[in-house]
């Protein structure tokens, strides 16, 4: 499903900095992936460019077959609407909204009715076990829940690509093993999960672990 060959990435601030120096890796449809690393390691950077949020500076991205590197940005955001689905730290939830209107976002520029857009959504919530807070603030909701939020969002549009940037960092304990458990079984529903964590804990849900160090990985074993 994702194929990286060689891909490089450097930015130019004051002096260049190679974040990621010929990371070549293939992920399968329907795996659970962990990539770990120090902070500084290159792992948001490679999380961004399989998000297609940013083009490599050299090397190439296959989706599905398709290459998808160096295309224009409205390009990219067709991708990611059609494909891919993000899962932040800290939820990324607009706190006025209610549950239900902050998972329906993503829906708003779809052709379809109003009712449709309400039953999917409805539909999402009940996937992560938070439907009966679709009409509760989300800034009355605890992290945990929030982070269920921000999940019913990422899949209310049929995304096959789940893409989350520490998950659990914002959750105690607790609440990082129960969304954990919530990627697992949307992993066990067919979703792809790449997950970025500094967390083995958190990792060792994952059935495949990548260990990424000044750009490069050094690691990749199963689970």
């Amino acid at each position: 499903m994702i194929e990286l060959k060689n891909i490089c990435k450097e930015y130019h601030s004051g002096g260049t900095v190679k974040a990621l120096k010929g990371i070549s890796l293939k992920i399968r449809r329907g795996e659970f992936v962990a990539v770990m690393g120090a902070s500084g390691s290159g792992k948001t950077t490679l999380l961004n460019i399989i998000g297609c949020m940013d083009n490599p500076t050299s090397g190439s991205y296959f989706l599905d077959g398709r290459q998808v590197d160096n295309t224009s940005a409205g390009q990219m955001a067709r991708i990611r609407g059609k494909k891919i689905a993000f899962v932040f730290q800290h939820f990324a939830l607009i706190e006025d909204y209610t549950v239900l209107e902050n998972v329906m976002i993503p829906l708003i520029k779809q052709k379809i009715s109003a009712k449709d857009r309400k039953d999917r959504v409805v539909k999402a919530l009940e996937q992560v076990g938070i439907a009966d807070l679709a009409g509760k603030k989300a800034s009355d909701i605890s992290g945990g829940q929030k982070q269920r939020a921000a999940i019913a969002r990422a899949i209310v549009c049929g995304a096959e690509i789940i893409l989350a940037d520490e998950p659990t960092g914002a959750l105690d304990s607790d609440s990082g093993r129960q969304v954990m458990r919530l990627f697992q079984q949307l992993n066990n529903q067919g979703k792809t999960v790449i997950m970025i964590t500094h967390d083995a804990n958190v990792a060792a849900f994952a059935h495949r672990i990548i260990t990424i160090s000044d750009g490069r990985i050094i690691k990749d074993e199963k689970n």
